[in-house]
């Protein structure tokens, strides 16, 4: 039922190892992921996946309702095929593969408003951008807005931390952050900015209409022109010796603390 691939210089795995490239995913408007629990995310997320590729090991392993899930798709006509061990490994960008690996289509969001918003003013770990999509999914924000320094949402790692969470939430990244702001500003939409200049978060007023966090990069936080677009700054107190926290931790513990007015 599924066709096997033998030959690290198959076409299909080529195209696949091209994906690990932004410019290409870009140009192509795909990105793979890999791993079980990021497939069973996909495909609860109804997205049209377009290719699956795994190794007989991972079929038999996941006998039952996770193979079920491939002969759904192979009825859509999906290729899905089985590579071995040693060529699968060729195409995995993990130490120690779970054995499948999937193309999809990048997804596409429409433009909406909403009421609360995570914005990443170039944020370049992957992993830190990954976990703080996967934190703004459990803590019940409506979406993430990214900068075009910010790490691309569809790089592996990225999609690794995020536990499947870019499934959950639209995610769009645009050309000027500034702009974006601004434009959430003439919405009446509150501005809340991260800075070791802001008022502690233990002190701020109730919020009391929609927001919209902005999180800035690691080494340099936020830039100054986005400081001077913010309608507030907050700081989160250091009761210990460490001078600072990771921007992901940071993100975590401001966005629990605001949507707790609306709860």
């Amino acid at each position: 039922m599924f066709q096997e691939i033998t030959s690290k210089n198959n076409e299909q795995l080529k195209y696949l190892r091209k994906l690990t490239s932004k410019s290409f995913r870009d140009a192509e408007g795909s990105f793979a992921i890999e791993g079980t629990k990021l497939f069973l995310e996909a495909v609860k997320a109804q997205l049209p996946i377009k290719q699956v590729f795994i190794t007989k090991e991972w079929l038999d392993i996941n006998a039952g309702s996770n193979s079920d899930y491939l002969l759904a798709l192979a009825e859509k006509d999906v290729t899905i095929a089985i590579v071995g061990p040693s060529v699968f490994s060729s195409v995995s960008t993990l130490q120690k593969s779970e054995g499948i690996i999937c193309v999809l289509p990048k997804m596409n969001f429409p433009p909406e408003t909403f009421k609360r918003y995570v914005l990443l003013e170039d944020v370049q770990d992957p992993y830190n951008v990954g976990t703080i999509i996967r934190t703004a999914d459990a803590a019940g924000f409506d979406c993430v807005v990214t900068s075009t320094k910010t790490a691309d949402v569809y790089n592996e790692k990225v999609l690794r931390g995020s536990m499947g969470s870019v499934f959950h939430l639209p995610i769009y990244q645009v050309e000027s952050l500034l702009d974006y702001v601004q434009q959430l500003k003439d919405q009446s939409i509150t501005i809340i900015g991260t800075s070791l200049m802001g008022s502690s978060l233990w002190e701020r007023e109730p919020l009391n209409r929609s927001f919209a966090i902005v999180m800035g990069n690691e080494s340099r936080g936020m830039t100054h022109q986005m400081s001077e677009c913010c309608d507030q700054l907050l700081k989160i107190p250091i009761l210990g010796q460490a001078e600072s926290l990771n921007v992901a931790t940071a993100a975590g513990i401001i966005m629990y603390d605001l949507v707790r007015d609306f709860q």
